[in-house]
Order: structure tokens, then sequence, then C-alpha cells
């Protein structure tokens, strides 16, 4: 029988030779790593399903290999020390470094030079202070993010250039606070991990280990409130004057949040087509109406409402406006001001769609959503809920396997259940459950957690839609 460690490496290489053979079926090449300017095209070859599940396998297999070949001890300290390169990669994100680069021209720019436009201390952006200590550029580029092209020369790669907004660096300099407005990449979201997000992390220790301390001080109880010095809930942060910018980076954090998956995800699963001429579909929490335009416009014999705030409602109506007009003129879409945290006004409703909504709220207010759209339903209405479900690192519940989708198939051994995608733990910890964590008051749900709230609310979950690395779907209907 063959070691682990061969079965790993067989795992990465034959995953490796089908995203090959999938790539010259297609006729594009696989992106090159170095190069910050893929050709058309080639990053949508992530999303091609073959591709997705064979480099899942292949990411999986090499992260356990590397676990399986590093010294113990080494991994735990590089781990405890994962703080240096979330620092690192703020201070660069925020000194407008990857506009400098991106200036600079294909062949790099030079840590003088950079200093010269940020003013920053170019000892601590790219040299070596002492002896085995590395600064900034030189510890991402350690990391694959950016490119050391000669002596303290960094250029950008594949990853780098999604820190860059596309602004001129004198743009960003003159008006800090409107750095990310109308912006590429996902700077803004990079902004808000490694600034709000990280400091908050510092104190997730006092939060869970000493709940009780915090409550008896009369303080908040989210780390948030600790490195803030606030009892407030985490969006009173930004109604400070000093938080202006962070309040506007907030919301093209967001904007960037959407942008990880493709709006086409939603067609990927329940049968829009299937609907019948005039089918009424409520897109609840819908923002702009971004998800359900993707909806309307491979099936305009839908009819949409999309819900939300007055002034994102506002927004929605110059979206779609701009994106889509003949929907609003022609009747195809309407924009309702409405919180879906009160009850919900549409009763004649064929589909509810909540996207990334429930992740965000705690079983609560989870529950209140669910519930106040089930007392509105008919009983053909449909609920559509795009989330991620976190899966166990363990072998799934087999209890669930009548519902199609809902019990993941087994990965090749000896791979982790959960293929080893951090993910949605990682968005677990940045939110909050119970009182215990960061920011907010929400969690990501595996699926036996779904199943329990949705049952609660009056919902039995009839089929699931898996997507790999993206958004999955969950298909209800009422009990």
């Amino acid at each position: 029988m063959a070691s682990t460690l061969l079965e790993l490496s067989k795992l990465i290489s034959s995953s490796v030779a089908t995203v090959d053979a999938r790539c010259r079926t297609l006729s594009l090449k696989y992106p090159d790593l170095a190069n910050p300017a893929n050709p058309q095209g080639n990053e949508a070859l992530a999303h091609d399903r073959e591709i997705a599940a064979a480099t899942s396998v292949a990411l999986a297999a090499a992260a356990q290999l590397m676990a399986s070949m590093q010294d113990p001890s080494r991994a735990l300290i590089e781990t405890s020390r994962g703080f240096a390169l979330s620092s690192a990669m703020g201070a660069v994100n925020e000194s407008a470094t990857a506009e400098i680069i991106r200036e600079a021209g294909p062949k790099g720019c030079h840590i003088n030079d950079i200093a010269k436009k940020n003013g920053m201390d170019p000892l601590k952006i790219g040299r070596h202070q002492s002896t085995n200590s590395s600064r900034l550029l030189r510890l991402l580029a350690t990391q694959h993010i950016f490119r050391e092209v000669s002596p303290d020369v960094f250029a950008h790669n594949r990853i780098s250039i999604l820190l860059d907004t596309g602004k001129s660096s004198q743009e960003i300099f003159a008006k800090p606070e409107d750095k990310y407005h109308g912006a590429k990449g996902i700077g803004a979201l990079v902004g808000l991990n490694t600034d709000e997000t990280y400091k908050a992390a510092a104190y997730i220790q006092d939060v869970v280990v000493n709940p009780e301390r915090a409550a008896a001080e009369g303080r908040g109880l989210l780390a948030m409130n600790r490195a803030y010095n606030t009892e407030g809930s985490f969006f009173s942060l930004y109604d400070r004057p000093e938080n202006l910018a962070r309040f506007k980076r907030f919301g093209m954090a967001m904007n960037a949040d959407r942008m990880l998956d493709p709006h086409s995800i939603v067609l990927k699963g329940f049968k829009w087509g299937a609907l019948p001429a005039g089918a009424l579909v409520v897109d609840v929490g819908g923002g702009v109406g971004s998800t359900s335009l993707e909806i309307a416009r491979a099936n305009p014999h839908l009819r949409f409402v999309v819900q939300d705030l007055p002034s994102v409602t506002l927004e929605g109506k110059e979206y779609w406006a701009r994106e889509y007009p003949d929907a609003l003129t022609g009747g195809i879409v309407s924009l309702q001001a409405h919180s879906f945290l009160t009850p919900q006004p549409v009763k004649d409703a064929s589909v509810f769609l909540v996207r990334a909504v429930l992740h965000n709220w705690s079983d609560a207010n989870a529950s209140k959503i669910l519930k106040n759209l089930r007392d509105a339903a008919q009983p053909t209405t449909q609920l559509v809920v795009l989330e991620r479900i976190a899966s166990l690192v363990c072998e799934e519940d087999a209890s669930y396997a009548h519902i199609t989708g809902a019990v993941l198939l087994a990965p090749p051994a000896p791979l982790l259940a959960n293929l080893g995608v951090m993910f949605p733990y990682l968005m677990d910890i940045q939110a909050r459950h119970h009182s215990t964590l960061l920011l907010w008051d929400g969690i990501e749900r595996t699926f036996p957690h779904h199943w329990k709230l949705f049952k609660e609310a009056g919902w039995e979950i009839a089929h699931v839609y898996r997507n790999p690395g993206v958004m999955d779907q969950i298909i209800a209907k009422p009990v």
C-alpha cells in the first residue's frame, strides 16, 4: 500500500493533468501566476466545473502534503505569526504601493522610488533591517503576492494586481477617503480585513476566554468593542467623524465581496426558466438588485420586486435605469423599501430569493427573517437561499442523504472531508455568534444547522445545489 505522501502526490499530479487537459479542450491557457494581465477569458477557467473540482482536490492535497512534511513546531510558530502577513498587506494596501508599482510598468519599481511617492521608509518597505527579518513587500513576495524581480525591485503578479484600484497614486493621495469609489480590484475588502477586522481579532482571547469579565465591566461582548473601546454595534464605529474613510471603504468592500462570486451563479441550480410567465420573484434584502438583474436578463418572462432599505432602494432605481431601463419602464421590476426583520408585505410571490443575508444574522434574527417569509408564503411559494454551506472536517451526517445535494460526496482518501477549504470558517470568525467573536452577530452554518433553522421557521429544505468555491443554493418549500 502506497504511503500517505505518495497518495497525496498522485492526487496532485492527476488533478493538474485534468486541469491541463480541460484547458486544451477549451483552447485556453491556465493563468500564469507571474502575469498580472492574463489574456481575457483565462481567469474564467476558475468557474469551469471540471476545472474547479480538480483544482479543489489539487489544493487540498498540496496543503495536506505540506502539513504532513512540515516540522510540527514550525507549523505552529508560523501560524502564530500570521499576524505579520496581515499587517504587511494592510500597510501596502493603504499606502498606494500597488498603484505606484503598476505605474512603474512591468519591470517593477525600486523601493526607494516607492518611498519617494508615498513617504514610507524604504527600509520598512522592502529591505532587511536585521538578520533573518524581512519587511512588507519581501514577506508578501515570499507568499507569492508581488514579485521581487531584482534586489529591492518589486512588480505585480496575478494576485497582487487585485490590490490595484486602477486609479493614479496622486489621485489617491489627494483624496484618500475616496480611494475605493469606483475602483477596480478587491482592495477595499482587503482594507476592511486588515484594519477593523484585524484590530478586533487581537481581542478574540479576551471575549472567548473571559466573556463574564467583559459583562461585569459593562462593556460590549464583541472583540470589536474592546479594540475600539465602545459598547455599540460594529456599525456604530462609522458614526464617528474620524471614521469617514472607513465608512466609505466598508460600502466598497461589500461590493468587492459580491465580486468574489459571479452573479451568474444564481442561474446554476434553481430552474428559473420553468416558472410560468408573470411569476413574481421577491429579492429580499437584494441591495440594488444585481442578482435579480442577472435572472431577469436570462428570464424576461418573470417579474421582480427588489426589497432593501430606503437609501439602497434609491440607488437601486439608478442602477436599473442604467443597466436595464426597459425593466423599470416595462414593469418587469419594482424596488420596494422594506426591512426583512418586519412582516413581509408581498403575499403572492412565486419565489422568495435571499442571497447572502442569513449569515449576517444570529439564529434568532435569521429565524425571524425566515418566519416572516413563511407567513407571507402561498402553498406553492418556493424559497431560494444563496449561502455558503460550511462543511464538516469529518465525514458528513448521512441522515440528510435523502435530500439531493445535502451531503457532499467524500473526497478521495486521504484528504480532509471538507478539502481543507477555510473560507467559511474565516468568515465565521470575522462574524460572531453567541457573543464570542469579532464584528457582528452572524454565523456561517453547516447543513444540519441550516436544516434546523429552516425547519423551525416553517420551511422544509427540498434540494441543495452545490457550487464549489462559491455560494451554494438551498431550495425550500413551506411546511
